[in-house]
């Protein structure tokens, strides 16, 4: 029988629930410093509490053409579905080229980062889903790797 905080803490909240990530106001995303992030912006998706007590939620993110995120690391692992474009994904010293169709699995430890393909012209964009997940204007999202 779950109690009376899971009750309220679990309950369906159509407002966080059910996001279109393809409607909607975009956020400017930033580093651990509070730094724009130049090219980048985000949809925020649906997120929740699952039942042991771990935020999981999806957003929508769109880089332009030579946009890049830092090498970073943060709480929780992703995994990355290209909706449109091509891109790179860094992942413990290795380029993975993905493209449209394609999912990455990036472990949350690891030093990783996103950026375009330099000829590219269009956008990069795909779905992050994470597990635990971060608000896409947390402060604490992300703890950029190196200078």
């Amino acid at each position: 029988m779950r109690s009376v905080l899971q009750s309220a803490v679990r309950s369906f909240n159509r407002e966080n629930h059910i996001k279109n990530v393809m409607q909607g106001e975009w956020v400017h995303l930033r580093d651990d410093r509070g730094a724009e992030l130049p090219g980048i912006r985000g949809r925020i998706g649906a997120c929740a509490m699952t039942v042991r007590g771990y935020d999981i939620g999806v957003d929508l993110i769109e880089m332009q053409p030579g946009a890049a995120f830092p090498l970073h690391v943060h709480p929780g692992d992703h995994i990355l579905f290209v909706l449109h474009g091509r891109g790179i994904v860094h992942v413990d010293g290795v380029d993975h080229r993905v493209a449209v169709g394609e999912t990455i699995y990036v472990p949350a430890e690891y030093h990783h980062g996103v950026k375009t393909i330099l000829d590219e012209p269009e956008p990069f964009t795909f779905i992050a889903f994470g597990y635990p997940h971060k608000h896409l204007e947390a402060a604490d999202r992300m703890t950029v790797v190196g200078p």
